[in-house]
């Protein structure tokens, strides 16, 4: 399998002094390239970060057409479990998909984990055609065109796939339902940030998100100037250092409990 270029996945160790591990998770046909800023933003404040290439990203869509949700979910699980056997508190990020599955592990392992910040996560797609023709069409339509390098910044490129695997898509489909239902078991403490403008997930899902979970220490940013894929857009420095500032905050509330 040949990577694309700057889709690698990212370790960035801080060293056994690092107060905390920081795990990112990228977006549906997306890389670690598009949350890479944000990554390298807290390694540079002293914390150690990882973030997986989800199975079948990266490579080709026809590789991304035979995983499904418990692949990508299954992939995040393990680097989770390598930042907690540091045996230092472990914060979870993601980016639109990547913050569906961190909700997930929210609903999952909600005490095992610091804190979570979601960029611009999806819980649903209201369009017709991914509810009602999805299901449906998949398994005789392979992909429909993609939905990369939503950017608002002049000259901005995602690394992520042309095509839309639409056998992928059912399944984040079936995760969406999943993670909805269950969004009562997160009671962790919660940043979002959201685009005010975004062409791929509608801000409904962070309405979504902020009605369903049970979490009492929660705040919604808007990220003003930015397309869906924040990270790299115009208001990365704000989603970079809100992020930076929750963990801090955590970090002082932890230690003093």
């Amino acid at each position: 399998m040949s990577v694309m270029k700057g889709a690698e996945p990212i370790h960035l160790d801080a060293g056994p002094d690092a107060p905390a591990s920081i795990v990112f998770c990228h977006g549906f046909t997306g890389t670690p390239a598009s949350i890479r800023p944000w990554a390298e933003y807290l390694h540079e404040c002293g914390y150690h970060v990882a973030a997986p290439r989800l199975p079948g990203h990266g490579t080709r869509w026809q590789d991304m057409a035979k995983t499904r949700w418990p692949d990508w979910y299954g992939e995040l699980e393990r680097t989770v479990d390598a930042a907690l056997n540091r045996g230092k508190p472990v914060f979870v990020c993601g980016h639109s998909m990547g913050g569906t599955l961190v909700l997930r592990l929210a609903e999952e392992r909600n005490d095992e984990l610091a804190g979570l910040v979601a960029c611009n996560p999806s819980l649903f797609d209201a369009r017709p055609t991914v509810n009602y023709l999805v299901p449906f069409i998949h398994p005789f339509v392979r992909t429909v065109p993609g939905i990369g390098s939503d950017i608002a910044k002049p000259g901005g490129i995602e690394t992520s796939y042309s095509k839309v695997p639409l056998a992928a898509l059912n399944s984040l489909r079936v995760l969406w339902k999943l993670v909805r239902k269950d969004l009562h078991k997160i009671t962790l403490p919660v940043r979002v940030f959201h685009s005010a403008v975004d062409h791929v997930v509608d801000t409904v899902n962070t309405q979504m998100l902020l009605k369903g979970i049970r979490s009492k220490d929660v705040a919604d940013h808007v990220l003003p100037r930015s397309y869906h894929v924040a990270p790299l857009d115009y208001d990365a420095q704000q989603l970079c250092e809100g992020t930076a500032e929750f963990v801090a905050e955590r970090l002082t509330v932890l230690q003093g409990t």
